[in-house]
């Protein structure tokens, strides 16, 4: 079964397989999320913000409940390596960490194309 995730500020709606987490279904789509730990929750830079009213994704992990406050969980803030989506979502994704994957990936074909 498929579902739908809506990623903002990006403005990019992808269909994913019900159960995939957030990140894997960003990254597969093209959508920027910067990650530094390969999904494996240690890291806090795959972090984003659930904005559905009800959303239909998994609790959070024991790692996600040692890498982000109390506070970050109920304002629904999640990892996206951790967090398995169920149903149709919107994410939002911080925009200062969105401008600098942004920046990377500019940065990055800069050097390949200079040969450095």
């Amino acid at each position: 079964m498929r579902v739908k995730i809506e990623f903002q500020p990006k403005g990019k709606t992808v269909s994913v397989n019900k159960g995939e987490n957030i990140l894997q279904s960003a990254l597969k789509n093209r959508v920027a999320i910067r990650n530094r730990c390969n999904g494996n929750g240690t890291c806090t830079t795959c972090k984003v913000k659930i904005a559905t009213a009800e959303p239909m994704v998994s609790l959070p992990s024991t790692q996600e409940m040692r890498m982000l406050s109390e506070q970050a969980l109920t304002e629904g803030y999640r990892l996206a390596c951790q967090t398995r989506v169920y149903g149709p979502i919107l994410v939002q994704i911080p925009e200062e960490a969105w401008k600098s994957t942004v920046k990377e990936q500019i940065e990055r074909q800069r050097q390949e194309k200079e040969g450095i």
